[in-house]
């Protein structure tokens, strides 16, 4: 259920939208209550957007004022019957309005940035049916206001206490900036200028299930990448090659070992991929974010690879043979045992 954002200030962006959902993203994240976008395109935007989609079936989650619920808005969702409909209420949330949305046949998404201990014991003691219900925070346009990871945490424990199947979404800031600020969507503030991935994990972390992409764009290769390690846990990496005799070790795809230590990740395969001897070279210090391979002084763990979470001094047995870009290095902190990860080599000339 992984997703993004559109939004209704605008004409869509087709092209874009295709790509996401071709690459697994599932749920599409709109608002009906931003100030800056006009009142009356903003359903003609919705209509043109739920039309588009007509032949896939999608979640939306709509953020919306509790006081624009009534007939009509509930008659014009009902209208597209492939879709599947979240009502997010940002504030002003009561057992009646969570009632009125799911009777209406829709799920009902309450603000998990603001809910309280009070309204979850109410929701505990008198909802019948907790599968109509999940939860969104909020994502914060102005710098310095985000959430922090304690507060995501809290919160996120306190939903699972009385929802233990509870699902959860966060948002991660895209690369095309929303108006009026421009400065990333995020949900958690330390995230606001981090790699998509990086900031994905932080929320899976701290007990989120779902990740949104908060502004309107997150672009090329980034939104492939962030799919491919949030559904089948596979990380790719840029790496600078210092060392081409390592090449054909790095062609391959490896995978974390369940045991991975402090400071480093190692590959399960890569003693197997290597099948020609590895002479020493290049055998400096092991600084954080560089790949290294063991040489045939090491004996039997001659092409052991190796990714440095931490600076290890320089060893005679082991090549330093290329680095990590320094936009991606700390992924490597997000990896965790049996994760798949693969390199994209670009060679020193």
């Amino acid at each position: 259920m992984h997703g993004f954002s559109i939004y209704l200030g605008q004409p869509i962006d087709k092209s874009y939208i295709r790509r996401m959902i071709t690459l697994g993203y599932t749920t599409i994240f709109t608002s009906v209550q931003i100030p800056e976008e006009d009142e009356a395109s903003k359903y003609r935007y919705l209509g043109e957007l739920l039309n588009y989609l007509s032949d896939k079936h999608l979640t939306y989650m709509i953020d919306i004022n509790p006081t624009l619920l009534n007939h009509s808005f509930y008659e014009f969702l009902q209208s597209y019957h492939h879709a599947q409909f979240m009502i997010r209420i940002d504030h002003s949330t009561s057992i009646e309005i969570i009632n009125d949305i799911i009777q209406h046949g829709f799920d009902c998404c309450l603000n998990a940035s603001i809910l309280s201990e009070s309204l979850l014991q109410q929701l505990y003691e008198k909802l019948e049916d907790f599968t109509h219900l999940c939860y969104c925070h909020n994502y914060y346009p102005r710098p310095d206001t985000g959430l922090t990871t304690e507060f995501v945490h809290h919160q996120n424990s306190l939903i699972l206490k009385y929802n233990p199947n509870a699902t959860i979404f966060g948002f991660i800031t895209g690369t095309t900036k929303r108006g009026p600020l421009f400065k990333g969507l995020p949900t958690i503030e330390s995230t606001r200028t981090k790699h998509p991935i990086e900031s994905a994990q932080l929320l899976l972390d701290h007990q989120t299930t779902q990740i949104l992409i908060g502004d309107s764009k997150l672009n090329t290769p980034l939104d492939e990448q962030l799919m491919n390690a949030l559904c089948h846990r596979t990380f790719t990496l840029t790496v600078d090659l210092f060392d081409t005799q390592a090449t054909s070790i790095l062609q391959q795809t490896h995978t974390v070992r369940p045991d991975n230590p402090q400071a480093v990740i190692r590959s399960q395969e890569a003693r197997h991929y290597c099948t020609s001897e590895m002479n020493a070279y290049n055998t400096t210090n092991r600084d954080t974010g560089t790949v290294t391979i063991d040489n045939k002084l090491n004996g039997r763990y001659q092409g052991e690879l190796q990714l440095l979470k931490a600076d290890l001094p320089a060893h005679p047995h082991v090549n330093v043979i290329g680095k990590i870009c320094e936009s991606e290095r700390r992924l490597i902190h997000c990896m965790k045992p049996n994760d798949t990860f693969k390199f994209i080599i670009k060679t020193r000339e």
